[in-house]
């Protein structure tokens, strides 16, 4: 009958490791295996049975020793470390920022569907064992250092603290974290002494306890039972409870596998869903905002930086993105493959780098170069580079793209989160290609793809042919930039910035346009304009129209409140004098630009040129 009764628990376990609603086969399956031991055929004494439990009598056995009512191995050569939660599934510390903004949901499901499971389980044992006042279940803290109540059944529900937490090796229940305690067995305590679990003093007398051990053999949890009566448990419970011990270790353990397996899953199947922004043909500015958003969305950094080698066969790179710490003045920050900081040997090694820095000034590890801003408060980064290739492997050429993160708090990303990193740069890297080729075409075809407007290749061919123009009337030129762009972008995001730049490349058009008028994207947020045959008042109040116009405008990004937006104008009047070429006009009005916003932004400024070697800015404020 016994054996009968095994084989359907062993089946009620295998259907529960399905998982599902077949987890509420585990309590059966706890009880078929109780009755089939209850039900068993006598044995001979213990100590003429080939692999039964040793009984606490020294003399009897010869790889134990009794102290007490404590069960302990003969001491081992070495020292065994007990480390923190071995569930690797297991959330624990918590500091995964994967788990933290995404994985919550999940651990907290399993939780859910797990409780009912050991509750339930363990309400059986407590059913079933005659005298048992309470049974409960423990699983190790995060940091490995205490026993912490998980689930338990008790006739005395109310006195059980809910809170319970037990050091190592404190009192009687915190043995068991030992690796030379095999069980507890106690039948004479006076009033629950040294428990840990009650919330005052318990009539507690008797309490049996088994570790629960993993395939590393690190205790991972314990299983208690206690009962009001004296020597209520005889040693051959023992074996039972390291059964259900074990049980309750492989369900939870197959239970967070799981939870980890389907998360992994999970975050990769969005990546994969995501990465189809990549192939989308599009210029780098909006392949690396593809990468910035699903990077900031997944990981946890008070900086992230995107770094790319635009022209790797001259070694020369550059912060291509930068949010967070310090990003005003890292942001276009250039270096070369000589420099010695992390990112670039990094780069170079087509590989991955993480360090944990102390923080202390004297210990300042380089990121890029000598020229960077030491910011002490970031301790931990972690750079991924893409890989390489085999043109790069033949030309040894530096990665192109890498993606780096930096953040206050020193705890080092998981495994998980890095192979994500790894891969995710390396599908940035082909999309990175892509746009490189996309704005190399673009350059070609002389559009820029935002706006509609000539791009710096077109205008550079349109000066040249301003270079006969103006020898015989006057050029007048502009160079206007977007007022706080920057802060537009970094309060609310590329979409809107790039709305802003073509709604303000449309009022340009709309009050500068003529059939032989210039009107460019010199670049980010900045707009050149040529007018060839006009006076100086003419061209001052184009500059002024353009001006107010823009002023004039709002947009609304779908929030309450609509974006005013105003751009700072410089210019410069070409007289056929002018015995440069058209090319250095340009500089001249974006000196004139930069004064425009050193004095206060929103107005026009004028530069004039004065003499052969005397050069002057008038400012011609339009505010």
């Amino acid at each position: 009958m016994s054996d009968i009764l095994y084989v359907i628990s062993g089946l009620l376990l295998g259907l529960a490791f399905q998982g599902g609603l077949w987890l509420f086969s585990i309590p059966f399956a706890v009880v078929a295996f109780v009755l089939g031991w209850l039900n068993r055929p006598s044995l001979p004494p213990a100590s003429s049975v080939s692999g039964a439990v040793p009984v606490l009598r020294a003399t009897r056995t010869t790889d134990v020793t009794a102290v007490g009512r404590i069960l302990r191995s003969v001491p081992q050569t070495g020292v065994v470390s007990i480390v923190r939660d071995v569930f690797e599934a297991y959330p624990g510390v918590g500091d995964s920022a994967l788990e933290k903004l995404k994985g919550r949901e999940i651990w907290d499901k399993m939780e859910r569907d797990l409780d009912p499971v050991y509750r339930s389980s363990l309400q059986s044992i407590l059913s079933l064992i005659p005298g048992a006042r309470s049974v409960l279940l423990f699983f190790k803290t995060g940091d490995g250092k205490a026993f912490a109540l998980r689930q338990f059944a008790s006739s005395a529900e109310d006195e059980i603290d809910l809170m319970a937490t037990i050091p190592e090796n404190s009192g009687l229940i915190g043995q068991l974290a030992r690796p030379d305690i095999l069980r507890i067995l106690e039948g004479d305590l006076p009033n629950g002494k040294g428990l840990g679990y009650y919330k005052t003093i318990s009539p507690v007398h008797s309490v049996v306890g088994v570790p629960m051990i993993n395939s590393k053999k690190q205790r991972v949890g314990a299983l208690v039972v206690d009962s009001l009566e004296f020597k209520a448990f005889p040693p051959s419970i023992v074996p039972i409870l390291t059964n259900f011990c074990s049980t309750y270790y492989l369900l939870t353990y197959k239970s967070f596998a799981s939870a980890q397996n389907f998360r992994e899953k999970k975050k990769f199947h969005e990546l994969s869903n995501y990465q189809q922004n990549f192939f989308t043909t599009m210029p780098l500015r909006d392949t690396y905002k593809q990468i910035f958003e699903y990077v900031s969305a997944n990981f946890l950094s008070d900086r992230l930086m995107i770094l790319a080698f635009e022209n790797p066969e001259r070694g020369e790179g550059s912060v291509a993105l930068c949010y967070g710490e310090d990003s005003e003045a890292l942001q276009g920050f250039k270096f070369s493959v000589d420099d010695k900081g992390i990112l670039p040997l990094a780069m170079m090694q087509h590989g991955s780098s993480e360090r944990v820095f102390s923080g202390r000034p004297a210990e300042y590890v380089l990121r890029i170069n000598d020229n960077e801003p030491r910011n002490l408060s970031l301790r931990y980064l972690f750079v991924q580079s893409n890989s390489m290739t085999t043109d790069d492997m033949a030309e040894n050429r530096p990665a192109e793209i890498a993606i780096c993160l930096e953040r206050k708090n020193p705890i080092k990303f998981d495994q998980f989160e890095k192979d994500l990193l790894k891969f995710l740069v390396n599908i940035a890297y082909f999309a990175y290609q892509r746009g490189r080729q996309f704005e190399k075409e673009q350059n070609l075809a002389g559009r820029d793809g935002l706006t509609g407007l000539m791009n710096r290749h077109s205008l550079d061919e349109e000066l040249k042919k301003l270079d006969f123009i103006h020898r015989e009337k006057n050029v007048g030129v502009m160079m206007m930039d977007i007022d706080h762009f920057k802060y537009i972008n970094d309060t609310y995001g590329h979409p809107a910035g790039d709305d802003v730049i073509r709604g303000i490349a449309n009022r340009i058009v709309s009050v500068a346009q003529g059939e032989h008028n210039v009107i460019a994207r010199y670049g980010g947020e900045e707009f050149v304009v040529a007018l060839p045959g006009v006076s100086e008042e003419v061209l001052l109040e184009k500059a002024e129209k353009i001006r107010e116009a823009i002023g004039s405008l709002s947009f609304d990004i779908h929030r309450p409140e609509r974006i005013p937006v105003t751009v700072s104008i410089g210019c410069y009047l070409v007289t056929p004098d002018f015995k440069g070429e058209m090319s250095r006009t340009v500089s001249y009005a974006d000196q004139a630009l930069y004064s425009a916003k050193e004095s206060g932004r929103n107005r026009v400024v004028e530069y004039k040129k004065t003499g052969t070697d005397q050069q002057s800015i008038d400012p011609i404020q339009g505010s």
